[in-house]
């Protein structure tokens, strides 16, 4: 599995500072994508979590992953790793419904392509929903996204 533009954000899950990872090879190739190039599944460098975790373990509470549902035993292991940590997990997929698979193992799940004309989980017309995980349950938190 190959990610990219590893980084740290502060607006992607409310309440955590999340390192940030983009996953290679998204089959959903929403129409707009900011990030055509992962696309490709040979983008970016093999994905090796312990080093990346060693780095920001100290300074985030979150680690969220942008796609690689497509790798799912390979993310149950990756999302295993990072809540053994102590961290929290997210997943950002332009699928639009939760993968049942890797609920278990989320924190937090954003959903939905991406179509521009509906904006993204700031407009109030958006097709994308983030949730929080609690007890298996998944409790809508788009509202957090949306000035009033």
């Amino acid at each position: 599995m190959k990610y990219s533009y590893p980084q740290v954000v502060l607006q992607e899950v409310p309440g955590e500072i999340s390192f940030a990872i983009s996953i290679s090879g998204c089959p959903i190739k929403c129409t707009g994508c900011h990030s055509q190039e992962t696309w490709n599944p040979n983008f970016g460098e093999t994905l090796d979590i312990n080093p990346l975790l060693e780095k920001y373990e100290n300074y985030v509470t979150c680690v969220l992953f942008y796609g690689g549902e497509w790798h799912t035993e390979e993310l149950k292991t990756l999302l295993l790793n990072v809540r053994n940590r102590g961290l929290k997990t997210c997943l950002y997929t332009g699928s639009n419904k939760p993968i049942k698979a890797l609920l278990p193992y989320l924190d937090y799940i954003k959903i939905g392509r991406w179509i521009a004309s509906y904006g993204g989980l700031s407009s109030p017309t958006t097709n994308q929903r983030f949730y929080k995980i609690v007890d298996g349950l998944l409790l809508d938190q788009t509202h957090l996204f949306q000035q009033e």
